[in-house]
């Protein structure tokens, strides 16, 4: 994934509506996943980022507005719009309550979806970008933070963050990271070994990055699948 392309999650359980607004969305540049619940939803943003999420309100299970609130909660820098059949202004003023930050009536013109998420990306953008630039220097072994703060790597730990920034954004499995690390000699490789290498790896970038922004460190684990980077990070030779 390219953190240059504005990644969005629709959560809509209208599929030809679904079909019709990413297939627009993905003409024009945006990366587009979908979804029909909060269910689904959540298990899609465990994998992956996103910068913009879009909800109808009217959903199975839990509805938009809540989704919305949570969503909010969780990640404050996350742009949600508001898609909905419902034009009353109570119903507005509850969307923005909950969180929202554009509110759009069904049928909605794909090029004014389009207008609102840019205008909402450049307001996030800012503080997306300040929390997530990173280099790694593949010849000097080195991950330099946002802060220009640098942590030496071993050859191991390299690798694992050079695969892990081709598929920055989204999880990659153990088992892709071992043949990445051991070529396709994979049977002699213990996985004991990747795991006692990413947890070092992981308190190195803990132990150098601001206290602050300890809680957002971009390497983290994916429960039952591998593990992710999920912050912008230029790879350098």
């Amino acid at each position: 994934m390219s953190m240059n392309k504005i990644c969005i999650i629709l959560v809509e359980d209208n599929i030809d509506l679904c079909d019709d607004l990413s297939f627009q969305l993905e003409q024009i540049g945006y990366c587009v996943d979908t979804v029909g619940n909060g269910s689904a939803m959540d298990q899609k943003m465990e994998k992956k980022d996103y910068s913009i999420a879009i909800l109808d309100i009217g959903l199975p299970g839990e509805d938009g507005l809540s989704i919305a609130k949570r969503l909010k909660h969780q990640q404050p820098n996350l742009g949600v719009v508001m898609l909905t059949a419902r034009g009353e202004i109570d119903t507005k003023l509850q969307g923005f309550e909950n969180g929202a930050d554009a509110y759009l009536v069904k049928p909605v013109d794909w090029r004014e979806l389009s207008a609102v998420i840019e205008s909402l990306f450049r307001r996030i953008q800012p503080n997306y970008l300040e929390q997530s630039t990173w280099q790694l220097l593949e010849s000097a072994s080195i991950l330099m933070t946002p802060q220009n703060d640098s942590i030496s790597l071993t050859g191991m730990e390299s690798k694992i963050l050079t695969l892990l920034a081709e598929n920055v954004g989204e999880a990659v499995t153990k088992k892709a990271l071992i043949e990445y690390i051991d070529g396709r000699n994979t049977q002699d490789f213990d996985p004991r070994r990747l795991e006692v290498c990413v947890s070092r790896l992981r308190q190195k970038i803990f132990n150098t990055v601001d206290q602050t922004k300890r809680k957002n460190a971009p390497f983290k684990s994916v429960r039952g699948i591998g593990y992710i980077f999920n912050q912008a990070i230029v790879v350098k030779p």
